[in-house]
């Protein structure tokens, strides 16, 4: 008590100068409209800009969660779709598909390593055995292709890029199904070449290059690039196109591993038919 009182005769001035503005200000704001008004209109100002403040804050804290939530409805759309082309083949063929059964599914993965200036670059994903991931699975963003898992671990998978010496996928052009191989050689990241492409008939800069039904790596029609050169291999009879790629790899964050449910009754099939023919 005794040092209470001290600190209050200490500070009786501070003290009684704030009790004298509080109550001036409590006057002047009650018995005066338009002050009274300007304070409730000053203090709404206030306190809708610290919302506001805090609203954005929590909207970058929770951005990551959003990116998640979004590929999982991205591939949600994409199974859906797939089934949907899986439906319309099959009634264009006339034979049904009673089970309804999906031909790809992909795994979600974040991008925690990636190279794309060297001769040969490689890209890690934080997905793993355990996720359901094998070798050779595709990868693809929402608006491109990626490479093929190399190499698999528990936790991790390691894959050779698009953007690597070794690396080759069929591929068309869209509009005429004029098809060849898609290779990178070292040097621009945003551009590669499809070679060996025999007859391609009318080509335009600006076609789309799409993969194939012969992959058992991506699913059919997906963006590659866009055609922005061609021209016919010295001393030979096909083609070569230049081709912008649609994956940007210096930005590449977010990627989905194609999981192609039904590949190994495929090889196995072929495999035999290859087997039994010999």
């Amino acid at each position: 008590m005794r040092n209470f009182l001290q600190f209050l005769f200490r500070n009786h001035v501070l003290i009684l100068f704030i009790i004298l503005e509080v109550s001036s200000f409590w006057l002047i704001f009650s018995n005066n409209l338009y002050h009274n008004t300007y304070f409730i209109n000053t203090a709404n100002s206030v306190s809708g800009d610290v919302l506001n403040t805090y609203g954005n804050l929590t909207n970058y804290f929770y951005l990551k969660q959003v990116n998640d939530s979004l590929m999982l409805e991205n591939i949600s759309l994409r199974e859906q779709l797939d089934l949907k082309t899986i439906q319309d083949s099959t009634q264009i063929i006339s034979v049904n598909d009673s089970t309804g059964e999906l031909l790809y599914s992909y795994i979600p993965a974040l991008v925690i390593n990636n190279s794309f200036t060297e001769p040969n670059n490689y890209i890690t994903l934080n997905k793993g055995a355990k996720d359901g991931i094998k070798k050779d699975m595709g990868v693809i963003t929402s608006n491109g292709v990626v490479g093929i898992v190399k190499s698999v671990s528990e936790n991790y998978s390691v894959v050779l890029s698009v953007l690597h010496g070794d690396y080759s996928t069929r591929v068309a052009v869209k509009r005429n199904n004029a098809q060849g191989r898609l290779q990178w050689v070292y040097g621009n990241p945003k551009m590669a070449s499809v070679v060996d492409v025999s007859e391609p008939g009318m080509l335009y800069e600006g076609d789309s290059i799409v993969t194939t039904e012969f992959s058992m790596v991506y699913p059919p029609d997906h963006l590659v690039g866009i055609l922005k050169t061609f021209g016919r291999e010295a001393g030979s009879v096909f083609y070569t196109l230049d081709v912008q790629l649609s994956t940007n790899f210096s930005t590449l964050k977010y990627v989905y591993v194609v999981n192609f449910l039904r590949k190994n009754e495929r090889q196995q099939l072929e495999t035999q038919a290859t087997h039994d023919s010999n």
